[in-house]
């Protein structure tokens, strides 16, 4: 769901973990969800709040800062969600987080936020106001692939390492005869992988593959779920400071998408939430021993199209048409005064 969140509401999640940090928590709750709406007032709920903003914690990484919410804070966010969709909201906004929390969080949650005027009514208000815009709220600008296929952003910021594990996903999707990658494709390779930080979580040394596959020359075939799984390890990297994509955030992000095949594939190798959440405090935002690879010349991998790949209708008309337009100025300017009069 996290790649649904406009830009306003992801500065909120991304300023959670340090609001526990400050409440001395190890996992981020829902009154830290809240303190964070309420310490950096922005987007749809900036107005809704009747007495100035408490100071925002601190906003450098902290080796100690939480990866993962509780349980009831994770619930918040999944009804967020379904608020959205009830609403008719294209993506979930600062107004979504807050009438979770007012609607489903704990009591003293719920107090807290009544006294600085989010109450049950002023937030329904906000949301009949809205009736499913937008409002000053968008989601974070981010370049995707031709025709909105795989997103480059996700792919290009990814380590080595992290790039050598998305072309062995790409590899068994081929090899089962599938064109687009899927997150058990994703956490398959991950844990076939021998090397990138996310070697020291494995119970067991890998099976790395015979042959080392092919580079992704097409973003394509990681569209979808995969992509999502993308986005969501770029949102991990930025909350965890860290400039780059490892494997270590795909791990995470592939945990955090909770499809079972693919946490329980995971767990099964030594890659569990807390064995995750370990290795992102022990690198704090560092890049460990993965490194971004050497930029290519040449085209961008987003303007990279397949070889030959099969035209619409109406595309070969275009293309017949601008055949026939180029052979006639041909004959008339080359060979007209040829054999003219």
């Amino acid at each position: 769901m996290f790649e649904r969140l406009t830009a306003e509401a992801r500065q909120v999640v991304a300023l959670a973990p340090h609001c526990a940090v400050a409440a001395g928590r190890s996992e981020m709750t829902a009154a830290d969800l809240a303190a964070a709406l309420a310490a950096q007032p922005v987007g749809n709920t900036a107005g809704i709040w009747t007495s100035p903003p408490p100071a925002a914690p601190g906003q450098r990484p902290s080796p100690a800062a939480p990866h993962r919410f509780d349980a009831v804070a994770r619930a918040v966010l999944t009804q967020s969600a379904q608020l959205a969709v009830a609403e008719s909201a294209e993506h979930i906004g600062t107004e979504h987080l807050l009438a979770a929390l007012v609607r489903s969080g704990p009591p003293d949650v719920v107090a807290a936020l009544g006294a600085r005027g989010a109450t049950a009514e002023t937030v329904a208000a906000l949301l009949a106001r809205l009736a499913g815009e937008p409002g000053t709220e968008g989601p974070p600008e981010e370049p995707r692939a031709a025709e909105g296929a795989g997103s480059t952003l996700s792919y290009t910021r990814l380590t080595v390492d992290a790039r050598a594990v998305v072309r062995e996903a790409a590899a068994l999707c081929r090899a089962v005869g599938r064109a687009t990658v899927t997150p058990v494709d994703l956490a398959t390779a991950l844990t076939l992988y021998d090397g990138g930080n996310v070697a020291q979580v494995w119970t067991a040394p890998p099976a790395p593959p015979p042959h080392a596959a092919a580079p992704v020359e097409d973003v394509a075939s990681l569209a979808g779920p995969t992509e999502r799984v993308l986005a969501a390890a770029t949102v991990v990297a930025r909350q965890a400071g860290s400039a780059q994509v490892g494997t270590e955030h795909l791990l995470v992000a592939l945990i955090r998408h909770d499809h079972p095949d693919v946490v329980t594939l995971l767990a099964g190798r030594g890659g569990t939430a807390e064995a995750a959440d370990a290795l992102l405090a022990s690198l704090a935002g560092g890049r460990g021993v993965e490194t971004l690879p050497e930029p290519r010349p040449g085209v961008p991998l987003s303007a990279r199209r397949t070889v030959l790949r099969p035209m619409s209708g109406r595309q070969r008309v275009v293309a017949v048409i601008a055949l026939l337009t180029i052979l006639a100025f041909f004959v008339v300017c080359f060979l007209g005064p040829i054999f003219g009069p």
